[in-house]
């Protein structure tokens, strides 16, 4: 059996859309269960309806813990062999399970299948840097014997203060890989994902929650480096471009700033000049969009601030869980 684990805030509309594409699936109704994980939220009247009517279950955490702690509930709950991990806001294919099924079966030495997960138009949410799985939690299925094997999702890839979350999927990814898990791809199970971050101040958020890059650097230092927005360009490797030129972009705009007030006007000009260049590559992340200039120019300063506020809540915890 599998078990659909869906980690949810309550959001009735996205639930609504999702509950009603796993009612089109094709896999026979009696091969998959669905678990809605609620994380610290209350349930609505009319998923909850939605849900009954598909026969699956809630499970509730008493307070906000982040989407890892939520998904990991949702597995302890779970009665299926097989973990089929998605969120509140996709899509999924009509043929999604069924598609999973299918390589299950025609792969029993198997223990994790990474989906392909699209944007609308169909393409692919994230490229995959060098070949390696993404772990991508909107489209994973996962052998329960191997979650339970590697601990399930860290929960500690969240912010109780802030409510940011941020890097728990990579983390069990790379757990995964460490356990020495078998990985395969099925791109024939599908499911369609939104736009990120398509309001104004989605860039902010987005730099928000960078805060988390320190916890995944101190677990797994050699995979965070060579696999974390590393991006090759033929023989050259450029690696987290944008937290690099967001820290040049800061860094310059202060030397430029006491330059100036120092009377080294020219050191002060090149320094600008040095900021620019730093900010037309975070820029370039949302395409140059006019109107995102205004928010972009305050993304270098939230993503270096997060980067601190990061390193920082790293030194603080506890020694047990270092």
């Amino acid at each position: 059996m599998l078990s659909v684990i869906v980690p949810t805030r309550g959001d009735e509309a996205r639930l609504g859309a999702l509950l009603d594409a796993l009612g089109r699936q094709s896999l026979d109704r009696g091969r998959w269960e669905l678990v809605l994980a609620l994380d610290g939220a209350a349930l609505a009247p009319a998923p909850a309806a939605r849900l009954a009517a598909l026969g699956g279950r809630a499970v509730r955490l008493e307070r906000r813990a982040g989407p890892g702690a939520a998904r990991n509930a949702g597995a302890r709950a779970a009665r299926g062999e097989w973990l089929a991990f998605t969120e509140d806001d996709v899509i999924p294919a009509p043929d999604w399970l069924a598609r999973a099924a299918a390589r299950i079966e025609a792969e029993p030495a198997l223990e994790v299948i990474e989906g392909l997960t699209v944007k609308p138009g169909g393409r692919p949410v994230h490229r995959q840097s060098q070949g390696h799985p993404l772990y991508l939690p909107t489209n994973l299925f996962v052998r329960r014997a191997t979650f339970e094997r590697v601990g399930g999702y860290c929960e500690e890839f969240f912010d109780p203060a802030s409510g940011v979350y941020f890097r728990e999927d990579t983390d069990f990814g790379f757990a995964l890989e460490e356990a020495g898990a078998t990985v395969g791809r099925e791109p024939g199970a599908v499911v369609t994902h939104p736009d990120e971050h398509p309001d104004a101040l989605g860039p902010l958020r987005w730099a928000r929650r960078h805060m988390m890059d320190a916890l995944l650097a101190a677990r797994h230092p050699a995979r965070f480096r060579e696999r974390v927005e590393a991006h090759r360009l033929g023989p050259f490797v450029m690696r987290r471009p944008i937290a690099r030129a967001s820290i040049a972009f800061v860094l310059a705009l202060a030397l430029a700033l006491g330059s100036s007030l120092l009377g080294a006007h020219s050191l002060a000009v090149a320094a600008l000049a040095v900021a620019a260049l730093a900010f037309l590559a975070v820029w370039a992340k949302w395409r140059f969009a006019p109107l995102r200039l205004p928010v972009c120019l305050l993304v270098p300063f939230v993503l270096v601030a997060a980067l601190a506020r990061g390193a920082l809540r790293l030194r603080r915890r506890p020694a047990a869980g270092r």
